[in-house]
């Protein structure tokens, strides 16, 4: 008789061959669960503790970098919004090697890898390498905060770990945002600058003191009004001078036309009284002659007149002695005099008015060639003047870059930075790792994913029969019964009961059956 297998649904089907697969296989899966699960409760309780402290940057843009130029520099005072950019780039700086040695060695920069041992290279690196994998840093979502985290096996130990990270970090900063040593340079530029403008400056104080002028221009003017007030005054002489000279003709004029002198007196006379009078009157014009050329030459008209009249006096006087004679009394005629000494005067006048118009002459000259070698010394005047405001302007500019580079160091003195510490590292008496309800919950988990694991593969790698269905799928024939296993009789009436169905079946299944039993057994 056959009997005929339920029909089962494919779901209930596939969770009744898991479930027997995992009866089948449990001791695999105790095996490895625990086993995993042993070694999650080592991991859990034997990891040494770890202590955290966190701190905070904040990234911002109050305090503008300066542009090293050739020319004036002028800060804008405009703060600009910061960028994620920004942000990543303090992250990189953060986690760079500059900053990174001098937290885990302060001294590794102060001495040369070159001079290290290959040992010290390599405890260094493992060290850095340690620090890096308890460093965390990252920037808080939509914010310019980057939040810096350390972990130790102390909480103090974090602490200043987490301290000279931010020590080394806020120098590495503050030597990134501008070169270092500018200030130095700027102040040696300067006092280099200063000495060349101070050289240049005494080069140009002496031309102007060899050459008697403050400046070329302010000299230029003065020589010019010089040598117009001297044309004035030359023009005013002229006119004097063409003056006089109508005075002198015109004096002239008179005194050829006017007599000299006039009769006051004329009487008869003894001519001894004559004689003595003429003695007398000789003896007195002999006197005026010497009188007048005290002031007058021998050539001068008043002398010549007084020869004339000392020869006349002598001829009178010859006359008187020789003959009796009539007493004449004579006398200079004041207006010929006044018109005599007008022109006198007038002559003298000339003469000096010509003497001063010859100097200021002479004078004019001097400063017309004194206005030409201002003329020729313009060149190199304004070359030295330009080289001096050039230096004077190279001065200035680079003592406000001096300045600015001072002021800028006193700000880096202070830590007046676009990064500020938003928050002080943390000091905290609480473990952060390990995490042992999370590792002993991951561990389980982690234990009954493997131990599922290890029953399907060993359920796919198996190679008997363990149920009818999987002999009807292998043999595809119907199983008629099953006996439960007992090793003392079940080979036994297994044997029985397969000889007395065997001759049941056709003689090709017969056959077929008994090449099974022979695979089954092998």
């Amino acid at each position: 008789m056959q009997i005929n297998n339920a029909i089962i649904p494919s779901s209930n089907q596939g969770m009744s061959v898991a479930a027997e697969g995992f009866f089948r296989q449990k001791r695999i899966f105790l095996f490895v669960a625990i086993g995993i699960f042993v070694v999650t409760l080592a991991v859990a309780f034997l990891t040494p503790k770890q202590y955290g402290s966190e701190m905070k940057f904040l990234v911002q843009n109050s305090r503008e970098n300066v542009l090293l130029t050739a020319e004036r520099t002028t800060p804008a005072t405009t703060v600009s919004d910061v960028t994620e950019t920004q942000v990543n780039s303090e992250l990189e700086i953060l986690h760079s090697r500059d900053v990174l040695d001098s937290v885990v060695d302060p001294s590794w920069s102060e001495t040369s890898v070159n001079q290290l041992a290959p040992a010290q290279v390599q405890r260094h690196e493992k060290s850095l390498k340690s620090f890096e994998k308890s460093l965390s840093a990252e920037p808080v979502r939509r914010t310019n905060i980057i939040q810096v985290s350390v972990t130790a096996d102390t909480p103090e130990l974090a602490k200043q770990e987490l301290e000279r990270l931010s020590a080394a970090y806020l120098a590495e900063h503050r030597k990134l945002q501008r070169p270092a040593g500018t200030s130095q340079f700027f102040t040696a530029e300067a006092e280099k600058s200063r000495k060349a403008w101070d050289e240049a400056a005494q080069k140009l104080a002496d031309f102007q003191r060899d050459n008697q002028f403050l400046t070329l221009t302010d000299r230029k003017v003065v020589l010019n009004a010089e040598i117009n007030r001297h044309e004035t005054d030359l023009l005013r002489l002229d006119a004097v001078l063409r003056e006089m000279d109508e005075q002198v003709a015109e004096s002239s004029r008179q005194l050829s036309t006017m007599p000299m002198r006039q009769t006051t007196q004329e009487k008869a006379i003894p001519n001894q009284d004559s004689a003595q009078k003429l003695n007398s009157l000789l003896i007195e014009l002999q006197n005026k002659r010497t009188a007048l050329l005290t002031n007058y030459k021998t050539d001068d008209r008043f002398v010549q007149e007084l020869d004339r009249q000392i020869a006349t006096t002598k001829s009178a006087l010859q006359d008187a002695q020789a003959a009796t004679s009539h007493e004449q009394t004579t006398d200079v005629d004041p207006a010929w005099q006044e018109i005599r000494t007008n022109y006198v005067q007038t002559k003298i006048s000339k003469k000096a008015t010509e003497q001063h118009r010859a100097g200021l002459a002479g004078q004019m000259e001097g400063l017309k060639k004194q206005l030409a070698d201002s003329e020729g010394l313009t060149v190199q005047y304004n070359n030295l003047e330009a080289r001096t405001n050039e230096l004077k302007e190279n001065y200035q500019l680079y003592a406000q870059k001096r300045d600015q580079a001072q002021v800028e160091d006193a700000m880096d003195e202070h830590k007046l930075l676009n990064i500020a510490v938003a928050q002080q590292p943390t000091l905290s008496y609480m473990a952060v790792k390990p995490r042992r309800l999370l590792i002993l919950a991951l561990g389980m988990l982690t234990a009954l994913f493997a131990g599922f694991c290890a029953v399907y593969f060993a359920e796919t790698a198996r190679n008997t029969v363990a149920t009818p269905r999987e002999l009807e799928a292998l043999s595809r024939y119907p199983v008629l019964a099953t006996v439960p296993y007992n090793p003392l009789v079940t080979g036994k009436i297994l044997e029985a009961a397969y000889n007395s169905n065997l001759n049941l079946l056709p003689a090709d299944q017969q056959q077929a059956s008994r090449s099974l039993r022979h695979s089954f057994s092998d």
